[in-house]
């Protein structure tokens, strides 16, 4: 007979190699169990995140876009088409999503009134089932004028930025950006690009650029103040007459017509000045006269000088200087 001792230690032998054995498999399963349970947490946690985002009090709506800076021109034809370039996305955003600030900003600057979003911050949580809203700080293209297509009762205008930028959808009847009256730009020949394009037209961005030198970044309007109406650059290029000047500005009221000279460039700022420098003529000639009509029949900013009316008292003078 075999002793009892021996089949022991048999046995022993047997069952610590089966250990052995098996101790990879178990690390295995430990690892493997491990694992499940921490796809379960991570999976748990995201739904639970995609329910709390998905709850009202964590919501923005982009129909409530309110724009931070106000402006004196804008008018509800403008903010509405703004908001209108919200209209890919969906009805409500969560506060919770990374890209929700990048997604409005990046529809916002395809319209063609917004030049740069500078930032978005959505409300914060409102109580109860209401959404939040959220708010836009941004750069706006401000329309210097009005390009004329057209004559008499027929005669539409499309508003541009000083670019050349056509920033308006669909043509006006008249000259206005609500109640305000911009100044107009006649004598073009070539037909407007679509929205958000820019008007390649020489005469188009030469007359975008004499408007735009009336108009400062503190919002002063001189166009305005010295009641300019229309700019004419039918004579660009010489295109009618070389002797005469390029582009011709008219005034209201049978005021002054003013020889403004060429477009910007290296040959006219040498011989005439800047658009700048210009403007900046005009504006010591209102302070000293306070006002045009009634005093001078035309006013040459190429030679400088002011051709008085008959009935004025003063003599011809001179804005050398």
């Amino acid at each position: 007979m075999i002793p009892i001792t021996r089949l022991q230690d048999g046995a022993d032998k047997a069952l610590a190699g089966v250990k052995a054995r098996m101790k990879p498999f178990q690390t295995v399963l430990v690892a493997v169990a491990v694992a499940a349970v921490g796809c379960a947490a991570v999976y748990g946690l995201y739904a639970y995140r995609d329910q709390v985002a998905a709850r009202n009090a964590y919501c923005i709506r982009p129909a409530d876009l309110r724009l931070v800076q106000t402006t004196s021109w804008m008018t509800p034809e403008i903010a509405e088409e703004i908001h209108g370039s919200l209209n890919t996305l969906p009805p409500r955003l969560s506060v919770m999503d990374d890209d929700a600030a990048g997604r409005v900003a990046a529809c916002l600057e395809k319209s063609p009134w917004v030049r740069k979003v500078h930032e978005v911050r959505f409300n914060a949580p409102r109580a109860g089932d209401q959404t939040g809203g959220v708010d836009v700080s941004l750069s706006l293209r401000r329309p210097v004028a009005f390009v004329q297509i057209g004559e008499g009762a027929a005669a539409r205008y499309v508003a541009i930025d000083r670019e050349g930028l056509r920033v308006s959808r669909d043509p006006a009847a008249e000259p206005l950006l609500g109640d305000r009256v911009l100044l107009v730009i006649t004598g073009v020949r070539s037909q407007p690009p679509g929205q958000g394009a820019v008007w390649g037209d020489p005469a188009v961005l030469a007359g975008a650029d004499v408007a735009a030198a009336f108009q400062s970044d503190a919002g002063h309007d001189d166009a305005v103040r010295f009641k300019l109406a229309r700019i004419d650059v039918s004579n660009l290029g010489g295109l009618r007459d070389r002797k005469q000047p390029e582009i011709v500005i008219y005034t209201k009221d049978n005021g002054p017509r003013i020889l403004w000279g060429g477009p910007r460039n290296k040959r006219t700022e040498t011989l005439e000045g800047t658009p700048e420098e210009k403007v900046l003529c005009l504006r010591k000639l209102f302070l000293t006269e306070g006002s045009f009509e009634g005093h001078f029949d035309q006013i040459d900013l190429v030679e400088r000088q002011v051709r008085r009316l008959p009935t004025d008292t003063h003599h011809k003078a001179s804005l050398r200087g």
